[in-house]
Parts: C-alpha cells; sequence; structure tokens
C-alpha cells in the first residue's frame, strides 16, 4: 500500500508553489483544484469576442519580489516575464502632461533620490522632504510593529509629506501595493513594501512584467514539474471537509463523497473559503480572528480601441477614478496588431465593485478621453469590465497582528495564502512565499 500524499487544496500561486517546493523534495503531492482550471485569484481566460487573453485582474511583478522570481525559474517560466532595464513609472496629468519617475542607474536608496528628483509633478520642496520617508525606515531597524496601530495617511501626515506628494506619489503607490486607501491601510504593511522595495538594491525596484496572460505565465510549467517528479493534479475536485482526528489532519472528504488519506495538508485557499472546509469549532478554537476580516476589491475594465491611443506600456493617471492604464499589446510585444487593447484598473475599488458595468464603461470611456486625444476621435470597439470582489485581504489598522501563520496548532495541518502572516501584503509574492513556507516546514 503506497503511503497518503501531502494534499494541497488550491490550485493559485500558493498552493502550486508549495507542490513545486515539495515535489523537488521528493515528496509525494496531490493539489485538488475546485474549479476546471488553475490559477486561484491570478487568472487568465480568452475573451470570446476578440480572442484576446484577458487577466481577472492587471499584476505588476518588482524585482524583490524574490520568491515568485525563483518560482518562475524553477518551473522553467523566466522567459515569460520581463525587467524593467531601470525602475520607471510614468504619470500623466490633464493640466501638466507626461511625467515619468525614471531611476537612473546608481546604487540603492540614490536612484530613488535622483528620480524624485526628476518628477515634475512635485516639487523641490517635497522631493526633500521624501528624504524623511526614508530616514525613518533606516531608523526603524526593521522594527514596523509601531505602525500596526496607525494608518498610512497617519503615518506621512508625521512625516511631513504634503497633501500634493500624498495624493501624487505616496498614495499611489500605497494604491498599488496594499488595495487599499491611505485612509484605511496600516502603515506597517507600507513601511514594508518601502523597505523591500525601495531601500536594498536598484534592481529590487524594477517592475516585472508578465509577456503572457496569468494562467499562461505558471499553471502549466508548474503541473508539469509536479508531474514530472510523482505528483498530481486534480481539477474539478472540490473539497467538502478536512478531516482530522484526534486533533490530527488525516485526509479530506470532496463534494462527491470521494475520501482521500493524507500524510499532511496545506490549505491554500483564501481566508473566506476555510470557514466552509473546518468545523466551527476548529475554526472558533484555533482561527477566531478569520471571521473579522474582510476583502479589497479590484475592478479591471478591458477597452478596445480600433486605432491606437498611447504608445505608453503602462501609465497612473493623476486626479482621476482610474489609477492606472496598462498598454496590452506593448506588454505582449505585439506590434502588428493595429487594434489596442488597453487594461484599466481600480484598486481599493469598493465603491466601483458595486457600480453597474454600463457606469463603469462610461467612466472610463470619459477618462480615456480626456488623458489621451487619441480617443476622442472613436469609441471602444469592445469592452469587458471584471469585479474582483475578494482581490486581497483588506489591509485596515491591527489587521497584521490578527493573520496567522503558517504552521498551526493542528498537527499536520498548514495555512498557505497571500492574506497569511507573510509579513507582506497580500501579494502574489506573499502567496507564494506563504506556499513555499509550508514545504519547508513539511520537510
Amino acid at each position: 500500500m503506497s503511503q497518503a500524499p501531502i494534499v494541497i487544496i488550491g490550485g493559485g500561486f500558493a498552493g502550486l508553489a508549495a507542490a513545486v517546493d515539495l515535489a523537488e523534495q521528493g515528496k509525494r503531492v496531490l493539489v485538488l483544484e475546485r474549479r476546471n482550471f488553475l490559477g486561484g485569484r491570478a487568472y487568465s481566460f480568452t475573451d470570446k469576442a476578440t480572442g484576446d487573453t484577458i487577466d481577472n485582474g492587471q499584476h505588476l511583478l518588482m524585482g524583490c519580489y524574490h520568491h515568485t522570481l525563483d518560482f518562475l525559474r524553477k518551473i522553467g517560466a523566466s522567459h515569460k516575464v520581463k525587467f524593467q532595464p531601470n525602475p520607471r513609472v510614468d504619470f500623466l496629468s490633464e493640466s501638466e502632461g507626461h511625467a515619468s519617475f525614471a531611476c537612473p542607474s546608481l546604487p540603492a536608496p540614490l536612484h530613488l533620490l535622483a528620480g524624485l528628483s526628476r518628477l515634475k509633478t512635485i516639487g523641490w520642496r517635497d522631493r526633500l522632504n521624501a528624504l524623511r520617508v526614508g530616514l525613518a525606515l533606516k531608523t526603524m531597524n526593521g522594527k514596523r510593529a509601531q505602525l500596526a496601530d496607525i494608518t498610512v495617511r497617519e503615518w506621512l501626515n508625521k512625516l511631513g509629506q504634503s497633501e500634493r506628494m500624498q495624493s501624487r506619489f505616496w498614495d499611489l503607490m500605497a494604491l498599488a501595493t496594499l488595495n487599499e486607501a491611505p485612509e484605511r491601510a496600516s502603515a506597517d504593511m507600507f513601511a514594508r513594501v518601502l523597505e523591500q522595495g525601495f531601500m536594498r538594491t536598484k534592481q529590487d525596484s524594477t517592475m516585472v512584467i508578465a509577456r503572457v496572460g496569468l494562467s499562461d505565465l505558471y499553471t502549466a510549467d508548474a503541473v508539469h514539474f509536479i508531474e514530472a517528479r510523482g505528483g498530481a493534479v486534480r481539477m474539478n475536485a472540490s473539497v467538502k471537509t478536512i478531516d482530522f482526528e484526534n486533533g490530527r489532519a488525516v485526509g479530506v472528504t470532496l463534494a462527491t463523497g470521494e475520501r482521500l488519506a493524507a500524510a499532511a495538508i496545506i490549505s491554500a485557499v483564501p481566508y473566506f473559503m476555510l470557514k466552509d472546509l473546518l468545523a466551527p469549532e476548529l475554526l472558533a478554537a484555533h482561527f477566531p480572528d478569520v471571521a473579522a476580516f474582510r476583502s479589497a476589491p479590484i475592478v479591471s475594465i478591458n477597452l478596445w480601441y480600433d486605432e491606437p491611443v498611447t504608445d505608453l506600456e503602462f501609465v497612473s493617471l493623476l486626479d482621476s477614478p482610474i489609477e492606472w492604464v496598462f498598454n496590452k499589446n506593448a506588454i505582449a510585444g505585439d506590434a502588428q496588431s493595429h487594434r489596442q487593447h488597453l487594461a484599466l484598473v481600480i484598486s481599493g475599488a469598493h465603491q466601483a465593485a458595486n457600480q453597474p458595468k454600463e457606469a463603469l464603461i462610461a467612466m472610463a470611456t470619459a477618462e480615456m478621453n480626456r488623458f489621451f486625444p487619441k480617443a476622442r476621435h472613436q469609441q471602444p470597439a469592445h469592452t469587458y469590465v471584471i469585479k474582483e470582489q475578494h482581490a486581497t485581504l483588506s489591509h485596515t489598522v491591527g489587521i497584521a497582528r490578527q493573520r496567522p501563520a503558517q504552521k498551526t496548532p493542528l498537527t499536520n495541518f498548514h495555512l498557505a495564502g497571500d492574506w497569511t502572516d507573510t509579513g507582506l501584503p497580500a501579494t502574489i509574492e506573499s502567496a507564494v512565499f506563504s506556499g513555499q513556507e509550508c514545504a519547508r516546514l513539511l520537510a
């Protein structure tokens, strides 16, 4: 009789990262995914009308995503991403035009100071005052717990950052990395982002962009890696319960009634699905804080134009409900197509996620006309709106202390997912790190 496998519930970044590392160690793994496709909350699909690939939400990686980049290298997918030569973010203002936060090839953090000195949307006083944020990070020496009880806005105000500097630089960074408004988001996670992404090496600050759809980026390569080492991945395998005996995880029961024995179990599902897998008494005894967690949504509005409207790869819109515009043709290296596919992103989209799709398309079209003159003489040829209601954990004040560790009080039961206690915001990097940490614990 063969030994029972390590069962991993969930086929997103966290679950597949755990399975890849365990398979590499020679462990027998079984990944169970409830849907008929992999990717969790980072997946892509084909738009039937255009044949183009749509991500369920546009994701940017960074050079500081060391665990994610290691995962992609391991499964042979590194060639599917491209690195910026130097850190650069473009901004568009209706009144002031185009500006770039473009960092030269200097050691960190000098490259950031040089980049800020060239950013014409802020004044010299704001550029100099930005040094206070860097000095605050240096004096913390990695001790960010003191920031867990204040918001990003409160922290930036304490550091003397002007309203203009916040609205035109810091707020956009906070929204992009935390998926939550600075008035709501906890300062400890923002400090972590700045510390990890901007205070170490120039390479850490660069944006890393997937050339392909999110599903194509990692799912098939991960499955191939796992299966080549004796593991298995099952789709349409919805887990109904995780089974325990005397406080020890022993298996799972599927929605079909099938029971599977397990040597150990990793739950790599979002926090809001955990309650469906565990008995209420186990949740109350070991994971009571999870009931208080809330999600932050992301809205993506995809627009297709018959004539190109921008040659920028991605750009942030200042003083607009749309934070980012991604040029999907440029990202994919598609220079042949005349038609242009743009993905417009609203992060921390609590209000937008409740608006009708028609209203969102009308607003997005009006914003495109406002910022891009070439959009004014044409209407979008096609549109597609995605509301990802549970895109990330909402990083409000105090939540960091409540996120559970990967190692749980229950024997042979571990938690993976971007929402667990990784010391990082709920990003792809957090998801991958959590899965790899589970694999390390089981080794």
